[in-house]
């Protein structure tokens, strides 16, 4: 299980590879150590159209917890496909949640080694997610979200036992489709990705603080400088 990811792109990179206008990035920033009760945002669909809406991460089964959220399993999935979202019902709607990358952490408590896993081919990672339509401490509309996980696969099991759900571009589409008349057949994708696709590697222990922002939390990866020359 992982609470921290990150999500540092080129704007034009993300627009066209999330498939929406760069207008709707107009307020996205580089972002690399994004934690639980902190704001991003979510992928979902209007007819058949992707759109990006803000949300704050936190679970979504009580948007009025303040507890950490975490990544979460779900063990029914008919009853979260909600097809006519209302704020005044609070319902439950599927998401994907963009990344480049998420932490994980290994040894004992005095001594905790993050690792920042991430795409060897440097490619997006797309989180399979639920949000939820609720009102905040001002009695204002806010969507929150949550990450679904499922069991390690054999790259990351030496870590934790479990891992978020990581869906390709089409497996995204096919978990939005809110015309979907078997959405139970879906459970197909809440599986862990393959054991080739990502990378382990180790990343500053300034990322245990989520006060600390910015490339030196991945200053122990072996990752090329030039892929965030533009931060």
């Amino acid at each position: 299980m992982c609470s921290r990811f990150s999500l540092a792109e080129d704007n034009d990179f993300l627009a066209a590879r999330l498939g929406v206008s760069a207008m709707a990035l107009a307020n996205y920033r580089p972002r690399y150590n994004i934690a639980p009760q902190q704001e991003h945002f979510i992928v979902t669909t209007e007819y058949e159209n992707r759109k990006l809406a803000p949300a704050k991460w936190r679970l979504v089964s009580n948007p009025g917890e303040h507890g950490r959220a975490k990544f979460r399993s779900m063990p029914k999935l008919k009853p979260w496909r909600a097809g006519q979202l209302s704020p005044k019902r609070s319902p439950t709607g599927v998401c994907v949640i963009p990344a480049n990358g998420f932490y994980e952490w290994t040894g004992p408590k005095y001594a905790r080694q993050p690792f920042w896993i991430h795409r060897g081919d440097g490619d997006l990672l797309l989180f399979a997610g639920l949000y939820q339509n609720g009102e905040n401490n001002d009695h204002r509309i806010q969507a929150t979200f949550t990450i679904l996980t499922c069991a390690a696969n054999s790259t990351l099991a030496t870590i934790h036992n479990r891992m978020p759900v990581i869906l390709s571009d089409r497996e995204a589409d096919d978990w939005m489709n809110l015309r979907e008349k078997a959405p139970l057949s879906l459970t197909r994708l809440l599986v862990a990705t393959a054991e080739d696709l990502l990378l382990v590697q180790p990343a500053s222990p300034l990322v245990n603080s989520v006060r600390n922002e910015g490339l030196q939390l991945l200053a122990g990866c072996k990752i090329e400088q030039q892929l965030f020359s533009n931060f």
